[in-house]
């Protein structure tokens, strides 16, 4: 059986370059301090607030949708009422809903709509203060900062967790002629027929499913801005050794794969 988890971190990452919170539901704010287990999830320690560091954040006026669904494993079928339903479907002539068809056990459906994406823009000052608090000791320098945040007003995420697995929605409101959103917590959607193991979101709101961070760089390995040091050497920080943490499927958890 897959590792939905890994699955979907990896492929949401390939897809976009953000973070992928796990699990989605979990709400995450600007600002938050965490560290990564070695899976690469995000665990929550602290905040910049709590720490007493201000932050300056901007947030994005404009909304966008986002459809990363991994097209080469998922097949998705909508159907309006008074429509033949596709085969193996469970939907009735009279019901309207959507089919997921998951080809393989790596399939991911992540459609949001009303995304709006928030961000820290002070990190000179944000990253001065964090490097003093690293030298007195009152940072831990596993600590990763949340800097950007993408919301979302509603969103559907389906990740598949076995091979061939097969899933009908149905709306449980009319459909227009427009069609059908997945997305369309108006829709009332439910769960007609599963075949395997899902894990899903049906429109849902008010998630915060994608976000960046940073954190202190490992000095001890490669150089740093001012020299190269050696392990056990006093370390000093410049504001160089503070940078963005990109995910790496095959090294979950980039902090632990640099130390190691």
């Amino acid at each position: 059986m897959a590792n939905p988890q890994k699955n979907y971190l990896s492929h949401m990452s390939r897809q976009i370059g953000y973070r992928a919170t796990w699990d989605p539901g979990r709400p995450l704010k600007i600002g938050f301090i965490g560290k990564l287990d070695s899976s690469g999830v995000l665990a929550i320690y602290s905040s910049l607030e709590n720490e007493g560091i201000p932050m300056d954040i901007f947030v994005d006026d404009s909304t966008a949708d986002m459809d990363f669904t991994s097209s080469d494993s998922v097949t998705i079928s909508m159907k309006v009422s008074g429509s033949a339903p596709v085969l193996g479907s469970a939907l009735t002539l009279s019901e309207a809903g959507v089919n997921f068809e998951f080809k393989n056990d790596e399939g991911i459906v992540f459609q949001t709509t009303g995304n709006k994406t928030s961000q820290l823009i002070n990190l000179g000052k944000i990253t001065k203060l964090i490097l003093e608090k690293y030298e007195d000791g009152s940072w831990d320098e596993d600590w990763v900062v949340v800097t950007e945040l993408v919301s979302a007003d509603s969103a559907t995420i389906i990740i598949s967790n076995s091979s061939g697995a097969n899933l009908d929605l149905k709306a449980n409101a009319g459909i227009g002629a427009s069609g059908i959103k997945i997305t369309d917590a108006a829709l009332d959607f439910s769960v007609a027929r599963q075949h395997g193991s899902t894990l899903k979101y049906i429109a849902q709101n008010g998630l915060t499913p994608l976000y960046k961070i940073m954190g202190i760089r490992d000095p001890f390995i490669g150089s740093v801005s001012v020299e190269p040091k050696d392990i056990g050497e006093k370390i000093v920080l410049t504001r160089e050794s503070f940078r963005e943490l990109n995910f790496n499927p095959d090294k979950p958890s980039e902090i632990e794969s640099e130390r190691n």
